[in-house]
């Protein structure tokens, strides 16, 4: 995925996007039990969210299946 000079964005696939057609997508995670928009949160909490590694179900996997081979 690349953003075109003009703010459109082209995909993979070579689908483009134009600017007028893009939204922001509201996020939602749960750092003191319960669910809220990132956007929302103060500067401070944005930053530590920014900070986490994102788990990868099947790059975990991978890994467990290398240690256990010989």
């Amino acid at each position: 995925m690349t953003e075109l000079p003009d703010g459109s964005l082209q995909l993979d696939n070579g689908t483009v996007i134009p600017v007028e057609k893009r939204t922001r997508d509201l996020v939602y995670s749960r750092p003191v039990g319960y669910l809220s928009p990132v956007e929302n949160w103060n500067p401070g909490k944005r930053s530590e969210f920014l900070d986490r590694a994102m788990f990868d179900v099947k790059t975990a996997k991978e890994k467990e299946d290398a240690k256990e081979r010989p």
